[in-house]
């Protein structure tokens, strides 16, 4: 399938992904499987089935999430085994971008009302995240209680051999600009743009403003979201949108994951254990992809500037995540290596006698200790690695092109008809071919009714004597009529 993926050969790749994804049914793997199912259809332009995969990805993940007491008996099998054992539950920026590509699917298929619903849904993901990984933290520490193992993870930090290997290897997250807590530029942004063209309040209006402010805080100064800011504001006080173009520029692929070792000091929780090797995920990055996008439009060429870099999304959700993986396997190494300890003295004795069978103990429990001891590299690879936008008048002729820079080759793009239009760009690599597809945010200027500020008339000197007559005039009707003056 990552073959039929990469080479931009997104019709088998769909087709290879959801036979697999069948199989897999509701399995530990089903949520993953559903979510690379429900990307690969989606890019494939196959929008209503993408929504069927990520509605049965969403309903297994809401599943997980309401039933607290399965969650508690599949982790304590995780103890005794590893941490790949457990459901693969989603991580939060797995839920955000679900109901992100669920949205801009509904959005390709001109249903407003069903973009809207998912909108509302990955805000509300990026509200509960912080509270749902806190929870996570607090309920591994329990089961640790719950084992007599009681997990300091400031003690453990402090440690020296492990605060170095730490360092070692996961100083490249630090190199990332800090995020708001499991918050995705890009839904954000799509959030602004989409309450902006399909407002039907004015506090719709305001989401919009609040939204493009947010973007603006997060990626720093901007000319393009200063121009959104700008709309907005027009469209608060009555003025219509202008016809306006974005280019949303989808590129590379998200992190992988590996499995590494790191030497945990079980001795602060089991007296008389040394350090144990675990295995450890760690995020592998991809940089196989292309950088930067041109638009040219009118005369002009324009650069894609970045908006979301899901390298730093996904790095600093795998931070927050990173001391619960701690905890874990912390708990699991030393059930285990307790267990193997114990066979060990139960077989030699206090005296250390019957070595070989001691030993042959060891050696088979340090045997099973490997066979399990392995990371939890599952992950979302079909994910892109950065998301990069450009927003300008809409040309006269409607005609664009799209360039990578120094390529020597620009792909026209005519665009539809609309007051404001989206281009979605894709590409996979630096080999694979763009994907371009379009969706209308808004169709035309006229269908949607807004309470507006309406300035106070302005009368010349020598009318204002007409004006004033034609007033109480008007007056009178309305009393007739029972109706306000207009």
């Amino acid at each position: 399938m990552n073959q039929k993926w990469e080479s931009g050969n997104f019709n088998e790749a769909a087709a290879l992904i959801s036979e697999q994804a069948e199989k897999k049914g509701e399995s530990k793997d089903a949520v993953v499987w559903r979510l690379e199912q429900g990307a690969v259809l989606r890019t494939a332009g196959k929008y209503e089935e993408s929504n069927k995969a990520f509605d049965l990805a969403e309903e297994l993940i809401d599943k997980y999430e309401d039933k607290a007491k399965v969650k508690v008996t599949r982790e304590t099998l995780a103890t005794v085994t590893n941490l790949a054992m457990l459901p693969y539950e989603g991580f939060a920026y797995d839920k955000i971008m679900m109901n992100t590509y669920k949205a801009l699917n509904y959005l390709q298929l001109a249903e407003y009302e069903k973009a809207r619903v998912e909108l509302y849904l990955a805000h509300q993901r990026q509200e509960d995240a912080v509270y749902i990984n806190s929870a996570r933290i607090e309920k591994a520490e329990e089961e640790g209680k719950r084992q007599n193992y009681n997990i300091n993870l400031a003690q453990i930090n402090s440690d020296s051999k492990f605060k170095q290997q730490y360092e070692n290897n996961f100083s490249d997250l630090e190199r990332f600009k800090a995020l708001e807590l499991y918050v995705n530029p890009l839904t954000v942004y799509l959030d602004a743009l989409y309450f902006m063209a399909q407002a039907t309040s004015s506090s719709d209006l305001e989401r919009s403003l609040k939204s493009f402010e947010r973007v603006c805080s997060m990626i720093g100064e901007n000319a393009y979201i200063n121009q959104d800011i700008e709309m907005v504001r027009q469209r608060i006080i009555g003025q219509p949108l202008q016809a306006t173009t974005y280019v949303i520029f989808e590129t590379g692929q998200a992190p992988a994951r590996d499995s590494m070792r790191i030497d945990l000091p079980l001795f602060f929780i089991t007296p008389g254990l040394p350090y144990f090797g675990a295995a450890i995920p760690k995020l592998l990055y991809n940089n196989d992809f292309i950088s930067s996008l041109n638009i040219s439009h009118d005369g002009l060429t324009e650069p894609a500037m970045l908006l979301s870099s899901m390298d730093a999304v996904i790095a600093q959700d795998f931070k927050n995540e990173l001391p619960l993986i701690v905890t874990k396997t912390l708990i699991a190494s030393a059930i285990k290596a307790g267990a193997a300890y114990g066979a060990y003295t139960g077989v030699t004795g206090s005296n250390q006698k019957n070595t070989t069978a001691g030993l042959a103990v060891m050696f088979a429990a340090f045997v099973y200790q490997a066979a399990m001891n392995q990371a939890d590299i599952r992950t979302w690879q079909t994910l892109p690695k950065e998301f990069h936008f450009c927003r300008f008048p809409t040309p006269v002729d409607r005609k664009i092109e799209l360039e990578q820079p120094y390529s020597g080759f620009k792909l026209p793009v005519a665009i539809d008809d609309g007051i404001i239009n989206v281009v979605w760009v894709k590409s996979i690599n630096r080999n694979s071919p763009f994907t371009v597809t379009q969706f209308r945010l808004k169709d035309s200027p006229e269908g949607i009714k807004l309470p507006v500020r309406r300035p106070e008339p302005v009368v010349a000197a020598t009318d204002a004597k007409a004006f004033s007559a034609e007033q109480d005039v008007q007056k009178e009707k309305n009393t007739e009529t029972n109706q306000e003056m207009p």
